[in-house]
């Protein structure tokens, strides 16, 4: 009687299972179908919305073209021919909503009233007042290519086929060694436009053609398989580069003397040449850590305006001693007798890496900043203190706060961080 029960109880069982496995079924099926038409209705959806996009534009195209005719003087204009809407929305047509506002068409002396789009430059900078002076020169070469383009034409009449049109002329320009523009000028170039253009639309100077869609060419293969063409100096060509005569030999004057403490500082603080080239001589204390003070001269990013604690290697050298003879002259951290612009300070350097180290292309100047910066990651320096001092913008929300550096910080940084290479046999005199 036992078994025949549990013979009854797993007869049951097994057809619960089939009915729940049919269930099953059933619902992905219905899943599925659910699914197929949802898809469906919104192809449906979309195409009926394509095509009454198309009615419409064709419609006003028409109504324009009719309005033209009149004001050029031509017969009395009759009604407005409509276009037959489409079948699907024929049944909207005849609904009771709110019949739509008639459209007002401007003109064309109002156009003809429109200023000429370069007169707009002045206001257009002024609303800019952060622009470095290399910053203003690229945006008014840029404004002057275009104006031989495009001429006088008024601003409310541009289009993005004109910014269309430059970004073609910068594909085809050839530059100064016969070849053409690179990829990063021209994205720099046709940028300042869009730029331009952008702001003349919030000033409702023109109506927005999305102007911002337009793009420049393609990259090259070359351009494209292109890494940094700038590295950071090897251990080996740093200690030749500190071994060379300018660290070794006693100084004939201030420019050889100012040239050493430029190269030291680029290696051991990782600031960029300009910002080195207008470092005030005045350096600043916070806490017990002596920082180069580079608020004002670091102009690059947001994050740019700084203080970077000098490390030990400087200290010793004697770098509190010449900013003090530096700033009694009255003058900036490495400016010599005879003062140097940024772009002299990079040229002279960068020739005397090619002669003293090695003429290698991808060795230069500016590579003094990439070490710096494997010296923060070797020193496992946190990332949000490397940025800070390497005044590189992250642009996450945490970059944002407490940008000004504090003494646990300066100390923190100074204590681990160190250069490559030993310096002890260094003699800046």
């Amino acid at each position: 009687m036992l078994s025949l029960r549990m013979r009854d109880n797993a007869h049951s069982s097994e057809m619960l299972d089939a009915r729940a496995a049919a269930l099953a079924q059933k619902a992905f099926e219905l899943g599925c179908r659910y699914e197929a038409e949802q898809e469906r209705l919104r192809q449906r959806h979309d195409a009926e919305r394509e095509q009454l996009r198309r009615h419409c534009e064709a419609e006003l195209q028409a109504m324009i073209k009719n309005m033209q005719r009149e004001w050029q003087g031509g017969a009395p204009m009759p009604e407005v021919l409509l276009l037959e809407r489409p079948a699907a929305f024929q049944a909207e047509a005849q609904s009771d909503m709110a019949p739509a506002p008639p459209v007002t068409m401007t003109p064309p002396s109002v156009v003809s009233c429109s200023p000429a789009w370069h007169t707009l430059r002045a206001a257009f900078l002024a609303d800019k007042p952060g622009l470095t002076a290399k910053t203003l020169w690229s945006y008014n070469q840029a404004f002057e290519i275009w104006k031989k383009l495009i001429g006088d034409k008024a601003i409310a009449e541009i289009r993005r086929a004109d910014v269309k049109m430059f970004a073609d002329h910068l594909r085809d320009r050839p530059n100064a060694r016969g070849g053409h523009l690179n990829y990063q000028s021209i994205e720099r170039s046709l940028g300042h436009l869009k730029i331009f253009m952008a702001w003349a639309v919030e000033a409702g100077h023109v109506a927005d053609d999305r102007f911002g869609d337009v793009k420049g060419r393609d990259k090259t293969r070359e351009e494209r398989m292109a890494s940094d063409s700038r590295r950071a100096f090897s251990a080996a060509e740093l200690t030749q580069l500190f071994s060379s005569p300018l660290f070794t030999q006693p100084a004939a004057g201030d420019d050889e003397r100012a040239a050493a403490w430029f190269l030291l500082i680029a290696a051991l603080t990782g600031a960029r040449t300009e910002e080195i080239a207008t470092a005030p001589a005045e350096l600043v204390r916070v806490g017990e850590v002596w920082c180069l003070d580079l608020r004002q001269a670091g102009t690059k990013t947001r994050a740019a305006p700084r203080l970077v604690p000098l490390l030990p290697e400087l200290i010793r050298l004697g770098l509190l001693d010449w900013a003090a003879r530096q700033a009694a002259l009255g003058r900036s951290l490495v400016q010599p007798g005879q003062a140097k612009t940024a772009a002299a300070w990079s040229k002279y350097l960068n020739r005397y890496i090619n002669k003293h180290v090695g003429d290698a292309p991808d060795l230069v100047l500016y590579s003094l900043r990439h070490g710096f910066r494997q010296m923060l990651r070797a020193a496992g320096i946190h990332e949000e203190l490397a940025n800070k001092v390497f005044g590189h913008e992250t642009g996450t929300v945490g970059a944002g706060y407490g940008r000004q550096l504090s003494a646990l910080e300066a100390k923190a940084f100074v204590d681990v961080v160190r250069s490559p290479i030993d310096l002890r046999h260094v003699w800046v005199g």
